[in-house]
């Protein structure tokens, strides 16, 4: 088991999640930002993907607190 599994097994409280999400939550707008800017077509894909990884990491992270809790 991850450290983070573990961590997110032991927040009874939830404070641990929120600041996980809450970290995701900023670099996924900080992504967003850099998207509006326009980038080149091989630098969209790469932060479009990087997005994608972020907002599947905050849903795992809603998902792992919430079967322990």
């Amino acid at each position: 088991m991850l450290q983070i599994e573990q961590n997110l097994k032991n927040d009874a409280s939830g404070i641990y999640k929120a600041e996980l999400l809450e970290r995701l939550g900023q670099e996924a707008s900080t992504v967003r930002f850099e998207l509006n800017q326009g980038v080149d077509p091989v630098e969209y894909e790469k932060l479009n993907r990087l997005l994608q990884a972020l907002e599947a990491s905050a849903e795992v992270v809603e998902q792992v607190w919430f079967q322990s809790h």
